[in-house]
């Protein structure tokens, strides 16, 4: 988004000029289009009509190197005689979005799928064929067309951090070849500092944003501000990231039912950007999962109106530069821990609220140390599934934790179940997703097969209950997973 000033924008707005995205901006909204979170997804053009997102994360590569693409409803053929998707419709709204001055970029990874290297070198590799089949390169089958995107997200949720930041490297050394045009790097890591999978890949790799995923976690917005941890990620930008001016953007569930926990009312959700506004120079502006969600809920046009109230594209926090305006020509026209280390976290059982300071949380849990970092573990199951538990809230006695599932291939049908060892002194009270029961220490959670979609390549929902003593995520090693 450029900046005009006096008569000069005035004028450019009445001669429908499109600005183009600004990632110096502290003013940006971006959201996530593909995976249909909301069930009303309609085409990525229809959302570009309008100026409310400046940025889309196309989701998802959710295989790599060996590519496989999902975009729900947005496309399901193919090219012939093979399993890559051959996206003509969304090619031409890549080129209508960056039309209307918005950046296109794709995001690998996700929740679910099989995706990783090997090392570098098989990193740099796969930069090559990225390089030929979405961006200047050439390649006989070219998913979006002669469509050239703005970039890549990195959504990395499983595996390992090998081979990211030769690949970051060898894409970068690609744009390079391009003046003509801006491309970015991005990563969406979960908010618990380090994140798990790409840490040590931000501190040794370049990024132009970072989109911070505050839900399904205990540091997400519904913690605001007792754990939110923003500063967390703006120490990193200032003194540990590659690159310093690195944009920080504050992750939010589009609608109530886009995450297990962290979704926040647009008037909060404005307040908390406002409040980091004026404290960071870090902040880029505010992401959302997904667009489907957040134009559903109404969210969008709250956030686009907060953004818009004071924002600046510069490095001064707080309206200190100047400030942004949008002028768009407007046409009539679907994330602590699978470890099997314990958090134990010391509460109060009388006489207190819990804790009600950040700081005592980390220094009572110590959960900033490697250690217990979120990692997923192979579930014992009849498919190939990773499982997950995230604390999400902790109150008193009582604990919000999250149940991720995760396919790493196939999709599984939406009959399944899932069983796992509570620790001791829990008790379970629900489930948002099926329905729980309990026999002793062992807990079932069988899925609503009327309420399920027939392929999943994910279910992740919150349980709810009771601690007596120090609070225990469950123990991913004793979770079985079953799909009919």
């Amino acid at each position: 988004m450029k900046l005009f000033s006096g008569v000069f924008a005035l004028l450019a707005a009445s001669a429908g000029l499109s600005s183009a995205f600004n990632v110096n901006c502290n003013s940006n909204y971006v959201s996530y289009y593909g995976q249909n979170s909301a069930g009303s997804q309609k085409t990525l053009g229809s959302y570009c009509q309008d100026a409310t997102e400046d940025l889309i994360v196309l989701a998802f590569m959710n295989g790599f190197p060996n590519i496989l693409l999902n975009f729900a409803n947005a496309c399901e053929t193919t090219f012939p005689g093979s399993s890559l998707l051959h996206c003509p419709t969304i090619a031409q709204d890549i080129k209508f979005c960056q039309s209307k001055g918005k950046a296109v970029v794709l995001s690998m990874g996700g929740a679910s799928g099989a995706y990783g290297f090997s090392g570098d070198a098989d990193g740099a590799a796969f930069a090559d064929t990225m390089w030929n089949m979405f961006f200047k390169g050439s390649a006989s089958q070219r998913p979006f067309d002669d469509a050239v995107l703005d970039g890549i997200d990195l959504d990395i949720e499983g595996g390992s951090s090998s081979g990211y930041a030769g690949f970051i490297n060898q894409l970068r050394s690609h744009y390079a070849t391009d003046p003509s045009k801006q491309y970015y790097i991005a990563a969406a890591p979960q908010c618990p500092y380090p994140d798990s999978y790409l840490g040590s890949v931000l501190n040794s790799a370049w990024f132009d944003m970072v989109y911070v995923q505050f839900y399904n976690n205990y540091c997400g917005l519904n913690a605001y501000p007792s754990w939110f941890n923003y500063a967390d990620w703006d120490n990193w930008a200032k003194t540990k990231a590659i690159n310093k001016n690195v944009k920080i953007f504050i992750g939010a569930p589009g609608g109530p039912s886009a995450a297990s926990s962290g979704y926040v009312s647009g008037s909060t959700l404005g307040s908390i950007y406002a409040s980091v506004r004026s404290q960071y120079t870090s902040l880029g502006g505010i992401m959302t999962w997904d667009v489907s969600q957040s134009r559903s809920s109404g969210l969008a046009s709250s956030i686009r109106a907060a953004l818009d109230s004071g924002g600046s594209c510069g490095s001064n926090p707080g309206g200190g530069g100047q400030t942004s305006t949008h002028y768009h020509y407007t046409h009539n026209i679907n994330h602590i821990s699978a470890i099997n280390n314990v958090i134990s976290i010391h509460m109060p059982l009388s006489g207190g609220s819990g804790f009600s300071k950040r700081q005592n949380l980390v220094a009572v849990s110590k959960i900033t140390k490697p250690n217990l970092r979120p990692k997923p573990v192979s579930a014992k199951s009849n498919v190939p599934t990773r499982v997950e538990f995230v604390v999400s809230d902790l109150t008193d006695n009582k604990f919000a934790t999250v149940i991720k599932i995760q396919t790493n291939k196939d999709a599984f049908s939406g009959n399944w179940s899932i069983s796992f060892t509570l620790p001791d002194g829990q008790t379970i009270d629900s489930s948002s997703r099926g329905s729980a029961s309990t026999s002793g220490n062992t807990v079932t959670i069988k899925s609503d097969v009327l309420r399920e979609s027939a392929k999943n390549m994910a279910a992740i929902f919150k349980i709810t209950g009771s601690f007596k003593g120090d609070y225990v995520l469950p123990d991913t090693s004793s979770a079985t997973f079953y799909a009919v």
